[in-house]
């Protein structure tokens, strides 16, 4: 995908930009929760965000972590809001080397409108493979639960 695609869609959203605080670290030990759903929208994993607003390794720890707890051959298929930004750091990067070949990245559903067009063309879990109903917004219905 065109540099200025992900560029694009990286200035779109909050949680892409990791200078910016969603709540103030200065005054909670913890900012936050990021959790690692199944398909059926169980919890398998969380962290406690410590920092201002979300940063990418704390999507990797729990891939990271996932992948300890599977067999050697599985192969995953990844929702994440800003999934076309991880799947292009894990590329630039080298992050998850053992792994990385072996997952599918997509973008929930409800973000995937407020990506670039030809993101959503790519990264939609209506438009990839293995998906099927499945819309990656588990972890969003299942916080929104407890903070309430």
């Amino acid at each position: 995908m065109l540099h200025e695609v992900f560029g694009a869609c990286r200035d779109r959203f909050l949680a892409a930009n990791e200078s910016n605080q969603k709540a103030e670290a200065s005054i909670y030990a913890d900012t936050g929760l990021m959790a690692l759903t199944c398909r059926h929208d169980r919890v398998i994993a969380m962290v406690n965000l410590t920092d201002g607003g979300e940063r990418q390794y704390n999507a990797l720890a729990l891939v990271k972590y996932m992948f300890s707890q599977l067999p050697p051959n599985w192969k995953v298929g990844m929702l994440y809001d800003i999934g076309c930004q991880l799947d292009k750091s894990i590329k630039k990067f080298n992050f998850l080397p053992n792994v990385a070949s072996r997952i599918t990245w997509g973008v929930s559903v409800f973000h995937a409108f407020g990506h670039e067009f030809s993101c959503r063309c790519l990264y939609h879990p209506q438009k990839r493979e293995g998906f099927g109903g499945t819309d990656g917004e588990g972890s969003c219905r299942d916080i929104s639960e407890i903070s309430d």
